[in-house]
């Protein structure tokens, strides 16, 4: 079961169906179980084999007074953070908030790194859709799988299966979140 984490503002219903809806139809159609929880509520059941950790609106800022690694401690299978879930993981993990307004469809490209993961294999090149203000500094946990002319747009945990789309893969790029989904299978995941 993948667990999808909503970051939206719970005051503000319509970004649920913006950010959230569009990722839980996907999970669904490639035949995934899923259930969404919000973020201030995240237990992980242990049936869980995956986490996505959702986007939202520009001017959303409400999920910055959460947390993520507290959530996360001990967890060892596959996480896709989606733009604020990148930011979240990256900033709670040693990389620094930074301010980069982005809107609109992007050009991005494979590092030498990400043409080789799992995730962009076989994709040199491709468009993505950004809404983000924010963006955040790589610790050395992390390694950029996909780069655009302004930012790191994609990133991989130096020793975990997680996973960062600084764009919004749920918009143009539904293949990687297909693709993720099925790196949770396994049935080794979980706490440890």
């Amino acid at each position: 079961m993948i667990l999808i984490v909503d970051l939206t503002d719970p005051d503000i219903l319509v970004l649920f169906d913006e950010f959230v809806s569009p990722i839980q139809r996907i999970v669904h159609q490639c035949g995934y179980e899923n259930q969404v929880v919000r973020i201030e509520s995240v237990k992980i059941p242990p049936s869980c084999t995956g986490i996505i950790i959702c986007g939202t609106a520009l001017a959303d800022t409400w999920y910055r007074s959460h947390h993520l690694m507290s959530l996360l401690n001990g967890w060892t299978g596959p996480i896709l953070g989606i733009c604020a879930g990148m930011q979240m993981l990256l900033t709670e993990t040693g990389g620094e908030t930074v301010f980069l307004t982005d809107i609109g469809m992007i050009s991005i490209r494979s590092t030498d790194m990400g043409r080789k993961d799992i995730l962009l294999n076989g994709k040199d090149e491709f468009s993505g859709y950004a809404l983000h203000k924010y963006t955040a500094t790589l610790s050395s946990h992390w390694i950029a799988l996909a780069i655009s002319d302004i930012t790191v747009q994609m990133v991989k945990h130096c020793s975990n299966s997680w996973y960062g789309a600084l764009f919004h893969p749920e918009v143009r790029n539904e293949w990687i979140i297909e693709r993720f989904a099925a790196l949770t299978m396994p049935p080794d995941y979980g706490y440890e």
